[in-house]
């Protein structure tokens, strides 16, 4: 049996997919079983996979399943013990899979490792700076589970995933459309440490067809994870670490009040403010936040 299933979904990346797979063939670590699964593009994509059919099982849809039931088609296809996700538009750099594997066997309660990424451009060109916007946290590794209250962590295609993870925790959320990721991570760090791989052997790619862009669907699926994954499971969430939980949650309560004021539902973000304060009640933009409604 290999040590590694790869579960590649692809959804009109025709351009971007032989990258991809061929990152996925040329990694060090040989012992791989591939499965690659298009959700009914319409741009070709079907045909590049049909091409790599000799060395990858590849699945192809005849209508659109969405990302997470693709993913979680492809996980059930699959058997290693560990799990590494490809988005058909990112691409791995040779060491990737070793190196992550390595960090996996070194400790029985790592869930999850991820590595540092880059991110490149439509051509593949690195991009310097920070596109994403996003500050991500100096050391990503250990408990991380308060920090992935506050946002998600991890570039998809940087995580391989323990598979006694997903028996214990479940498989993605097929309704979410874009932040499926995120839910399970959260999951997973409720009851296991995350590994990490300093080096950048994920090259992200940002290009208009990214799912971040499309904004009313994501806004739904950032609602769904702070109401069902953190409000609604505060109780259980408290029984971790005290103080450091405490003010994740009340970050993550807030976050839930932009949310609701973003959606114009004043009376849901004033109480979601107002109960952001009670567990941490230090913070001044959260104040703010409060007094403006109050104000109105």
């Amino acid at each position: 049996m290999s040590l590694v299933s790869v579960v590649l979904t692809s959804y009109n990346h025709a351009v971007y997919l032989p990258q991809a797979i061929e990152s996925a063939l040329g990694q060090t670590l040989g012992d791989l079983e591939i499965v690659a699964i298009d959700d009914a593009s319409t741009d070709g994509s079907q045909h590049v996979l049909q091409r790599y059919a000799h060395r990858v099982m590849v699945v192809l849809h005849e209508t659109n399943r969405g990302t997470y039931a693709t993913l979680n088609e492809g996980i059930a296809l699959t058997s290693a013990p560990y799990i590494a996700i490809l988005n058909s538009d990112d691409v791995w750099l040779p060491e990737k899979l070793q190196r992550q594997l390595a960090v996996m066997e070194s400790n029985a309660r790592i869930g999850l490792v991820h590595t540092g990424f880059r991110i490149i451009d439509a051509e593949g060109n690195l991009i310097q700076g920070n596109p994403l916007g996003i500050r991500f946290h100096p050391n990503p590794q250990g408990d991380l589970l308060a920090e992935l209250l506050a946002r998600n962590l991890f570039i998809t295609s940087s995580v391989m995933i323990r598979r006694e993870c997903l028996h214990r925790c479940g498989v993605f959320e097929e309704h979410l459309f874009g932040m499926g990721d995120w839910d399970l991570w959260l999951r997973i760090a409720e009851h296991y440490t995350i590994g990490y791989v300093p080096e950048p052997l994920t090259l992200y790619r940002l290009h208009t067809r990214n799912t971040m862009y499309q904004s009313e669907r994501m806004l739904a699926d950032d609602l769904w994870i702070h109401e069902q994954r953190i409000r609604k499971r505060i109780p259980e969430l408290m029984k971790h670490d005290g103080w450091r939980m405490r003010r994740a949650i009340g970050i993550a309560l807030a976050a839930l009040g932009v949310i609701y004021s973003r959606m114009e539902q004043r009376d849901k973000a004033f109480e979601a403010f107002v109960q952001s304060l009670r567990y941490y009640p230090w913070r001044l933009k959260t104040w703010l936040r409060l007094l403006f409604y109050n104000g109105g």
